[in-house]
């Protein structure tokens, strides 16, 4: 067996080998598609932004040494407001009604807010507090200036970059082609999520969840049903998904009779890399590759399969992305009770984590191993426990993965 440190080593290094920098290539979607996306080109900004100096209330632009012994009355000279500048310039004893966002005209340096002014005669406004040079405007080019870079390569595009992107006047954006990542689920128990089981069967929810992690890291799943353990089966599933990016399997790797999965992808050219680590749960998880395909022999169990996924699965497709190195996943936090460890094997096990006091304090959950699904329900993240003797004490540094849990539970705080 090896650590898992070093299982994730042997990965992302084979995809650097195999892949470089031209790991996916780049193609053009629009830019209402490109959310979820990885970015592929740097951007920069075509203009300063605000591009003019902008008010940032409802109210007046003044002079402000004209206000400087409020109360005061001015004469109101005209208008600026979104999409219509005033044209004039703004001179002592004057000033010019002003709406949010609007430029501030020549000679003006401060806005009152409209609640600290109150009508007088005609044409005229009283100004009920005094203002500094500079209140309520936001200068421009203070946002970003003209060539200035405003998003990276590798970022992966939320709505907030989009916003970007469309202030840019994007229309199309480059992104990396996704991954294509074949899934065989195998095991003469499965059948069909949609399937009432019948005796000794159970419904393969493994094959749906590797979709949705696929989906998750960015890549596109290609779901190829249920090998049963028969090697005529498998040759055919993995002849057909060895001609995608990546192949995923789960179950069949173990040492059992009818784990057959390494044979075969053995018999098919698949050079295998590894095919067991010190881990719990996820131990039988198997890594090749036939050409430029990745191949992952994943645990049939549940939990195990979603683990071996997260550890390493998720980097390699990640890093195919040219979205990082495939190593920014952990985190680290205080435990919050004393958690036993093994000297053979570290283990991955469902926590719930929690933000407080300016860090993350984490905990195992209730779980019943590496097929409770329920157990994992009550998780947000993956408690990385290390291989050693004794145990780590309340307090003790630990790292831990997030699951898309935490990180809605993080945006709802």
């Amino acid at each position: 067996m090896i650590s898992i440190e070093q299982a994730l080593d042997t990965v992302l290094a084979r995809t650097e080998a195999v892949a470089g920098d031209d790991c996916m290539p780049v193609e053009s979607v629009v830019l209402a598609d490109s959310v979820g996306r990885v970015l592929r080109n740097d951007v920069h900004a075509d203009a300063d932004s605000p591009p003019f100096d902008r008010s940032v209330r409802d109210g007046f632009a003044v002079v402000s040494a004209d206000v400087a012994t409020a109360p005061v009355e001015l004469e109101v000279v005209g208008e600026s407001r979104a999409g219509r500048s005033y044209e004039g310039r703004v001179a002592s004893g004057q000033c010019c009604e002003i709406m949010t966002g609007a430029e501030v005209p020549p000679g003006a340096d401060a806005v009152v807010m409209v609640e600290d002014t109150r009508p007088a005669a005609r044409g005229r406004v009283r100004i009920l507090r005094s203002v500094v040079a500079g209140r309520s405007i936001q200068a421009a080019g203070t946002e970003c200036r003209k060539g200035e870079g405003v998003l990276e390569s590798g970022r992966r595009i939320g709505s907030g970059e989009i916003g970007v992107l469309a202030s840019l006047g994007y229309v199309e954006v480059p992104v990396s082609r996704k991954p294509r990542v074949a899934i065989v689920s195998t095991g003469d128990e499965l059948v069909d999520v949609a399937q009432a089981p019948g005796p000794a069967q159970i419904r393969n929810s493994n094959g749906v969840t590797l979709m949705a992690q696929v989906m998750e890291a960015g890549g596109d799943p290609v779901p190829l049903g249920i090998a049963r353990d028969t090697a005529d089966d498998l040759r055919e599933k993995l002849a057909e998904g060895l001609r995608h990016d990546v192949v995923i399997t789960s179950g069949g790797v173990s040492m059992g009779k009818y784990d057959l999965v390494e044979g075969v992808l053995e018999e098919q050219g698949v050079e295998i890399a590894f095919e067991k680590v010190a881990m719990k749960p996820g131990k039988p998880t198997v890594f090749g590759w036939r050409d430029r395909t990745f191949v992952f022999g994943l645990p049939g169990n549940p939990v195990s399969t979603i683990v071996s996924f997260q550890l390493f699965v998720r980097p390699l497709l990640r890093r195919l992305l040219h979205a990082g190195t495939g190593r920014g996943a952990f985190l680290e936090a205080a435990l919050t009770a004393p958690v036993r460890c093994d000297p053979d094997r570290a283990a991955c096990v469902p926590a719930r984590a929690r933000f407080e006091h300016g860090e993350y304090r984490i905990g195992p959950v209730r779980w019943m191993g590496s097929s409770d699904l329920v157990g994992l329900a009550r998780a947000n993240a993956y408690l990385l426990v290390p291989r050693r003797d004794g145990e780590l004490s309340q307090g003790a540094r630990v790292d831990f993965i997030p699951m898309s849990s935490l990180e809605e539970e993080s945006h709802e705080r």
